[in-house]
């Protein structure tokens, strides 16, 4: 595997790691929204996607998506610092 590449670590646990059971979890969760909106910033749950997933689909259905996004996320382990920037690199998905 490529050094630059990280594995996503909860892929089967939080989310499916089936490329076609996720891609069916995403379509479902994010219907159709009647109109798109431009946003400065969202903030959605990031739970296991039985969890919260609806909720995050239904926020990302009515957004206009940019190329770039820039992810936010808590240290949920405690370990390291407390603030930590990803500078290199790519995560890897199912999809």
């Amino acid at each position: 595997m490529n050094p630059e590449v990280r594995k996503a670590a909860v892929a089967g646990m939080f989310y499916p790691d089936s490329p076609e059971e996720l891609a069916r979890t995403v379509t479902t969760a994010t219907p159709p929204a009647a109109e798109k909106v431009r946003a400065l910033a969202c903030m959605v749950p990031h739970a296991g996607y039985i969890f919260s997933g609806e909720v995050a689909g239904a926020v990302f259905a009515r957004l206009q998506l940019p190329e770039c996004f820039v992810i936010l996320c808590p240290n949920h382990t405690g370990q390291g610092q407390p603030l930590a920037i990803m500078s290199r690199g790519k995560w890897e998905t199912p999809l």
